[in-house]
């Protein structure tokens, strides 16, 4: 009864673990929830669990890796006035303090050496150790792999909420995601714009111009067309995205028919 009421420092560490969950799950993202979840439970139950020091050093350090995680988080997603990273921008940063831990139970055990090579304690560092190593090694081999069959580029896909909500004098027509593709992840966004009270071309591009700015997006005028590009949020560092729309009508392509009648494109990709 007495090592059980000693052990409870590890229990409430790993169920304050869980509580991770919350964070991603607020944003409204179910499976990063469920990898949040799953990974800070591995991370910080294995130091609870395997740790041979006292409990005050055990509490502290545990309580340092969950916030360290929910740190990670909170300035990972934080917008910043920019498009927010995905959710691979902080499991990457939280696979780094995965292997910090790991590192720390390896020292931990050595500082702690105990001479009788197999008891429950060594039992319980090798079953604490191997779930945090495995999933530390596969995630982190994985993301090596993505890396290297692509440029080397950490690139987010468009999305809408970049030029939307539009204000009430525009409406949009369509929107495309992946007009057109290039390699590795690289994708350009169209999106076909018109004016609700039947205005010009002309007019419904001083109308774009006005919201996009508003918006964060810093265009600037060139030949024939606005054009600029802005930073993702995140710790990564991500590819920018670039926006350009034309002030004439674009001609029609074989690949390509004209567009309707007073509507604008918008094109955005992810360099």
């Amino acid at each position: 009864m007495a090592m059980a009421a000693g052990e409870g420092w590890r229990w409430w560490l790993s169920a304050g673990s869980a509580g991770l969950v919350v964070l991603p799950y607020w944003q409204g993202a179910p499976w990063p929830a469920v990898v949040a979840a799953v990974f800070g439970v591995i991370v910080v139950s294995a130091w609870a669990w395997g740790t041979r020091s006292g409990r005050g050093v055990g509490v502290v350090v545990g309580a340092g890796f969950i916030v360290v995680l929910a740190t990670l988080f909170a300035v990972s997603q934080w917008p910043r006035g920019l498009p927010v990273a995905p959710w691979l921008d902080w499991f990457v940063m939280w696979l780094l303090v995965g292997a910090v831990c790991l590192a720390a139970l390896i020292i931990d055990r050595i500082w702690h050496a105990s001479m009788v090579e197999w008891n429950c304690l060594t039992v319980r560092w090798i079953a604490s150790v191997v779930p945090l190593a495995g999933v530390v090694l596969l995630c982190g081999g994985g993301l090596g792999i993505a890396q290297i069959d692509g440029d080397g580029r950490f690139r987010v896909p468009v999305r809408v909420d970049e030029i939307l909500p539009l204000p009430t004098s525009l409406r949009l027509v369509s929107a495309d995601t992946c007009a057109s593709g290039g390699s590795s992840g690289n994708c350009t966004a169209k999106f076909v714009v018109t004016a609700n009270d039947g205005a010009s071309r002309e007019t419904t591009v001083t109308r774009l111009v006005a919201h996009l700015r508003a918006r964060g997006w810093p265009l600037q005028p060139e030949h024939g067309s606005y054009s600029g590009s802005r930073d993702i949020s995140g710790l990564l560092h991500w590819s920018p995205h670039r926006i350009w729309l034309y002030t004439e009508a674009e001609p029609a392509t074989v690949l390509q028919p004209a567009a309707p009648q007073g509507t604008v494109n918008i094109y955005i990709d992810n360099l």
